[in-house]
């Protein structure tokens, strides 16, 4: 690696080029090169997971295949995922940030269904753009075709409805010692992750059934305004929702 700094090249020990140990002060750069290529190893592991996941199936793959199809060691996948569902639903936090910015600046119950409404219809809109949209359709047909990652599903709803339901104690500030007030949040958080999920188990269907893009934006926006829609008739004079 070549330093900029007048104290000539050095090897990623601090030693120079011709042997001579130095005690340059200069950032170093491999951190960011470091951070590039694990980046993309993680991307080669991902791409070539999917694809097996497509032609063979979701349970029949293995990680030793994954590994295989990817041209690395078995143990780099382990340094980078956990498991193959991990590797599966590895972008899920890309589409989960858009509720807790939405939560975070509601005054009101509506304001807080409204919110949860837009940041959904936002990650169908990034699931949608065109250069996205084959892979989205190949995710909701390997989603839909696996008992075992319909399982793994479920534990992502749980989480998700715990991060809206943690959100929304911090906006319920001294309130939220009352049980009866974490009692309707409870139910509250679970009612919107039961909308939030019947909305996206109906983009997965219109995906995996290769409908227009249109079509399925429609479908996935319609379950969801029919629930958000519900949710704020039934919480709009629900006081235990303003923030503090």
């Amino acid at each position: 690696m070549t330093s900029s700094t007048t104290t000539g090249s050095t090897t990623a020990g601090g030693t120079a080029a011709g042997g001579t140990a130095t005690r340059s002060t200069a950032p170093r750069s491999d951190t960011g090169m470091r951070g590039r290529k694990r980046e993309r190893t993680r991307r080669a592991i991902a791409e070539a997971a999917f694809r097996l996941f497509a032609e063979e199936g979701f349970d029949a793959v293995t990680l030793t295949r994954i590994a295989a199809e990817a041209d690395v060691a078995p143990a780099t996948v382990f340094t980078h995922y956990a498991s193959k569902e991990d590797i599966f639903f590895g972008r899920r936090s890309e589409f989960e940030a858009g509720i807790a910015e939405a939560v975070a600046g509601a005054a009101t119950a509506v304001e807080v269904v409204d919110g949860v409404h837009r940041a959904c219809a936002a990650a169908f809109d990034a699931v949608l753009d065109e250069a996205s949209l084959p892979q989205a359709r190949t995710f909701s047909r390997i989603l839909l075709n696996s008992p075992a990652l319909r399982r793994s599903y479920l534990p992502l709803g749980q989480a998700r409805r715990e991060q809206l339901l943690d959100l929304l104690l911090e906006r319920a500030g001294e309130r939220a010692a009352d049980p009866g007030i974490r009692a309707e949040l409870e139910v509250f958080a679970s009612l919107t992750g039961a909308v939030r999920e019947l909305s996206f188990d109906a983009l997965h269907a219109a995906l995996a059934a290769d409908e227009p893009a249109e079509r399925v934006r429609e479908a996935a926006r319609a379950a969801l305004t029919h629930g958000c829609d519900r949710l704020a008739l039934a919480y709009a004079d629900a006081e235990f929702l303003d923030a503090a």
